[in-house]
């Protein structure tokens, strides 16, 4: 089992950038509790990969405001994982040719909520 102080200290090393990366996410800690060693492991080659762009990024053209920036001023990147029946995502957040400014951590539900506030996802109504 992963231990959630280290596990955001791990990321914020594969970041290796001066600017904090925001943790966010329901159930957060208790989500990272859970993982397995090989789990949090392919999480954390997941991040390094991105930092190294290896990994395409989600971009969304969009002028719809987001904390600070415009959506289309973000990267967002995404893996999933699931452990037992239950399926996860992480989305690693970051402003274009800057920081990254957000590790989201959640099930498909909080998912659903940060596309939306994204504009990743539309409404289906």
């Amino acid at each position: 089992m992963v231990e959630p102080r280290e596990f955001r200290k791990r990321i914020q090393e594969i970041v290796s950038q001066d600017y904090k990366v925001e943790f966010l996410g329901k159930n957060f800690d208790q989500i990272v509790s859970i993982l397995t060693d090989t789990k949090a492991g392919k999480i954390y080659s997941w991040v390094n990969e991105v930092v190294s762009k290896k990994i395409q990024p989600i971009f969304i053209g969009s002028e719809k405001q987001y904390k600070n920036w415009a959506v289309s001023e973000l990267f967002t990147f995404r893996h999933q994982f699931s452990i037992g029946n239950t399926e996860y995502r992480t989305l690693l957040v970051k402003v274009k040719n800057s920081i990254y400014i957000e590790f989201h951590l959640g099930n498909h539900k909080y998912y659903d909520k940060i596309r939306k506030e994204l504009d990743l996802k539309k409404s289906s109504y």
